[in-house]
């Protein structure tokens, strides 16, 4: 499904939700978990973006979240015949839409939080490719835009809702499951590297309550 319909999603539900609260305003993080394995990393762990939260009855709410990561790796790999020695730099976007449900507590709201996020990562891989068989040559240099599949994740998690006037504070973890290694290089005789499946954040978000 793509970026579009969730925006169109979230503008329904918000024309719907008029008489319920409307929160603005940013929410930032780190990355707690390694995120490719067999090759370096060369990912930054921040992810920071703008949130929309629609407060509905029975303490329930709907959050909409647009996070930026700036992804990427560096390493070699190969085998008999081939060398490549590889980095890449890219733009990886997360659009979590998410129920919460927060305990009635005077100050501090504890909440947890289920929903779906779609992940699209867009960049450039740049590389030098050694043919090794059946001899030496020298090394091609080559570049070219990354075409990794969008993957498709559920995401749980919890924290509490700290309510200072109308400015909210969310300290939070969150875990999202992926449907597949987005970044994914597979070599002729089975040796290669993938981004992990499994992600778990350190997340905190300040938000501007409106009504």
């Amino acid at each position: 499904m793509r970026t579009s319909h969730f925006l169109t999603l979230i503008l329904s539900l918000a024309s719907t939700c008029l008489a319920q609260s409307i929160s603005l305003g940013v929410i930032g993080g780190v990355r707690a978990t390694d995120d490719v394995s067999g090759i370096e990393s060369a990912s930054k762990r921040y992810l920071v973006g703008p949130t929309l939260e629609i407060g509905l009855p029975l303490r329930l709410s709907v959050e909409f979240d647009a996070l930026y990561r700036r992804e990427g790796y560096q390493g070699t790999y190969g085998n008999f015949a081939f060398t490549a020695v590889e980095r890449e730099r890219a733009n990886s976007w997360e659009f979590p839409l998410l129920v919460k449900y927060r305990l009635s507590f005077p100050l501090v709201k504890p909440f947890a939080e289920v929903g779906y996020a779609p992940r699209v990562i867009n960049g450039n891989i740049e590389g030098d490719y050694t043919l090794r068989v059946p001899t030496t040559q020298p090394a091609v240099h080559y570049t070219r835009k990354t075409d990794w599949a969008t993957s498709h994740g559920i995401v749980i998690g919890g924290g509490v809702d700290l309510g200072i006037g109308r400015v909210h504070l969310s300290p939070g973890v969150r875990y999202t499951r992926w449907n597949n290694s987005a970044v994914s290089v597979a070599i002729s005789d089975g040796v290669g590297f993938q981004s992990s499946q499994n992600q778990v954040d350190v997340v905190l978000g300040v938000r501007w309550k409106f009504h």
